[in-house]
């Protein structure tokens, strides 16, 4: 099993708490990505971190693992980033947002799920989550900031089988400006035809802000 880190992005709102990448935040003594790496290790999974933001402090940092640079990070988002992690063979992949952070036990009920997943939480819908709709049986329907009516949100963490990995490699890079895309603009056109159940978890804080960081800290001592 393949995983992937999307950590290139500079995460500007968080300036006036740290000035290195933010997936480096420590929470309960331990960074962000050490604590993903971890996570990942229990599950057997062989991450891939994509970089951009002061590449060398996030490397020297984490140490021996295998990179992936996003060369233009500061002009495109997180489908660039993306495209170029699984550029290669396509393959059983989890795809984690490097600024979140989320239960123990939430990886184990990923690999779990029969075809590709969601994890997901209940959240008061603002402007700022990336909300989800479900169907009757519980799988994805759509993804995205723009969708209204929904109490539920991706936290950003995915397992992406491989069919939809190799979908997303060959055509995401055909959409309208790729480069001002999220990854979850280019899930919207596959759905239909690459299933996504809904994995349920709590607790997932995604750190963009000096106040998500006070939240996360509250819950993760």
């Amino acid at each position: 099993m393949r995983a992937i880190i999307l950590a290139a992005g500079e995460g500007k709102r968080l300036k006036s708490v740290t000035d290195n990448p933010k997936c480096m935040l420590e929470i309960g003594g331990e960074t962000l990505i050490k604590r993903q790496l971890r996570l990942l290790e229990k599950v057997h999974s062989v991450p891939l971190v994509v970089v951009g933001y002061k590449h060398k402090t996030l490397v020297e940092h984490v140490g021996w693992k295998e990179f992936v640079m996003n060369p233009v990070w500061k002009q495109s988002n997180t489908l660039i980033s993306l495209l170029f992690a699984i550029s290669g063979s396509p393959m059983d992949t989890l795809v984690i947002n490097g600024d979140v952070i989320f239960r123990e036990d939430l990886l184990p009920k990923m690999l779990e799920a029969d075809y590709s997943a969601c994890a997901v939480q209940p959240v008061d819908p603002t402007e700022e989550e990336v909300k989800v709709e479900l169907d009757g049986s519980n799988n994805v329907r759509e993804i995205g900031k723009h969708i209204t009516g929904s109490k539920t949100e991706s936290i950003g963490v995915y397992l992406f089988r491989r069919p939809l990995i190799k979908a997303l490699r060959d055509y995401g890079h055909l959409l309208a400006d790729p480069w001002k895309l999220y990854y979850e603009d280019a899930l919207n056109v596959h759905l239909k035809y690459h299933p996504m159940q809904a994995v349920e978890t709590s607790d997932a804080v995604e750190i963009d802000t000096p106040e998500d960081y006070e939240r996360a800290k509250e819950v993760y001592i």
